[in-house]
């Protein structure tokens, strides 16, 4: 099904299938005019030829009455012949042949006429007393005349043959004449024949190509049109799948954290208020372990205190959009009194307009705020730490710089390990990598050199709309 679909989309994308379908169209058009015009030609040809025909045969039908008034007896071969020489006074007949009833040749006029037999098949016809017309474009003189000395041997002419069957009114066959007759004239009328069945033919294949091909633009069109929609909605409704995943995620997330921190919380308070009791009547020789140790219980107490309130606000079902500058201002909260302490100068650069869903801001400030903490901690006095925000695409792009040293080359990074600066415990940036991978979002060091470090966080904006109608808090 999802090749078929690819097929599909392939095709309606293409800008040349309308072109081929419309071509292919036009030409069964083209064969379909060209079929029924030939059919037509010959039908009116075999109408035209068969007109004389039907007048001969007329024509010997009332000789023969005539005669048969006279008295005359209409038996024998010579009445027939007068019979037939008087229906030969048409303009244009060159000649006459008369047969037997049963198809004999009996004799021809004038002498210069070939003798020849009656034509194979036609005698059924003749015997239920119907005329035969045959029109001959290029007939050989030779086979109606006998030759002289002027003949030219490869000398041709239209010819129109019409086979009569001789009979009284009402009665039987008794005698059949072949009437041999000049065809100029059917021959131009077969070529003005032409001439109109084409005009009319093409006339008929531009109406109908146009219509067809006006149709089958618009029909494309609008398939298009559908199929955009089609894709558009295929995606709306796979990116609220995925909003529908991660808040399926978020909440099991939510649900297993919240549990872990309720058993950690207490425990935690208490080795914060053993470890600075005991710091305090620390020997001197042990104060460096003791503020470590404070230190390290003092910022995981921090951390579990934020994630605590990014679960509460998620338990509470409040749904609404914070701003890039509202996230700004969230990091720059945290973070502007550990950086006055330290002397350190901290701004935020705001870069482009955005907002992204309460659940969402908030993991990417416990992120930010993280990495902002240790850029502060790694920052010289007088220094400056700063935080760009801004979208780039579908992206929402966050860097964090530091005036630091930079990392020392065999650091690992992202991983629990000994902190290398005064104070950590190494799970930060760890924390940091697991929160970006559960939003979809990729956390990297992007920079690091001897005169600071770059840590870039991007979050796809398509996975970050809020699902549901929101409201400004």
């Amino acid at each position: 099904m999802d090749r078929m679909r690819q097929i599909e989309k392939i095709l309606l994308g293409s800008r040349r299938l309308p072109m081929l379908v419309i071509a292919l169209v036009l030409l069964v058009l083209a064969a379909v005019v060209t079929l029924s015009t030939l059919k037509m030609r010959e039908g009116i040809r075999q109408q035209i030829a068969g007109r004389d025909g039907e007048v001969l045969h007329a024509i010997a039908l009332m000789h023969y009455a005539e005669d048969e008034e006279e008295g005359f007896s209409l038996a024998t071969d010579a009445d027939q012949m007068s019979i037939v020489l008087k229906s030969a006074q048409l303009r244009g007949v060159l000649g006459v042949r008369l047969f037997s009833q049963d198809g004999r040749f009996v004799e021809s006029f004038p002498f210069e006429v070939i003798e020849a037999g009656l034509p194979e098949g036609h005698l059924p016809t003749l015997r239920n007393l119907h005329p035969i017309s045959r029109f001959h474009p290029r007939m050989e003189v030779f086979r109606l005349f006998y030759p002289d000395e002027t003949t030219e041997p490869t000398k041709t002419m239209p010819i129109l043959e019409v086979i009569v069957p001789l009979h009284r009114e009402g009665g039987s066959l008794e005698g059949i004449a072949q009437f041999l007759i000049e065809g100029h004239s059917i021959a131009a009328e077969y070529k003005r024949l032409d001439e109109r069945l084409a005009m009319q033919a093409a006339v008929a294949f531009l109406a109908g190509g146009a219509l067809l091909a006006a149709t089958l633009i618009w029909a494309f069109r609008r398939l298009q049109r559908a199929q955009g929609m089609l894709a558009e909605r295929t995606e709306n409704l796979a990116r609220a799948n995925q909003e529908l995943a991660l808040a399926a995620k978020t909440s099991a997330l939510g649900a297993v954290t919240a549990h872990l921190l309720h058993g950690l919380k207490n425990p935690l308070a208490g080795l914060q208020n053993f470890v600075t009791t005991q710091g305090a009547a620390a020997p001197v020789e042990g104060d460096t372990a003791w503020r470590e140790a404070i230190a390290s219980t003092r910022r995981m107490q921090t951390m579990v205190n934020q994630v605590v309130s990014v679960l509460r606000e998620d338990q509470a079902g409040a749904v609404y959009e914070v701003t890039f500058a509202e996230l700004a201002g969230i990091v720059s909260t945290r973070v502007q009194a550990q950086a006055r302490e330290g002397g350190v100068g901290f701004k935020t650069i705001i870069e482009s307009e955005g907002a992204l869903p309460n659940r969402v801001a908030h993991l990417v400030a416990l992120i930010l705020i993280n990495l902002a903490e240790n850029a502060v901690q790694v920052t010289p006095r007088g220094k400056t730490v700063t935080l760009a925000i801004q979208r780039t695409g579908t992206q929402l792009q966050c860097e964090v710089r530091d005036e630091g040293a930079g990392f020392p080359a065999d650091t690992p990074l992202f991983t629990p390990c000994r902190s290398t600066k005064e104070g950590g415990t190494g799970i930060g940036l760890a924390l940091c990598k697991q929160l970006a991978l559960h939003l979809g979002a990729e956390l990297e060091l992007a920079t690091s050199t001897l005169g600071g470090c770059v840590f870039s966080l991007r979050v796809p904006m398509t996975a970050s709309k809020p699902a549901m109608a929101t409201e400004r808090a």
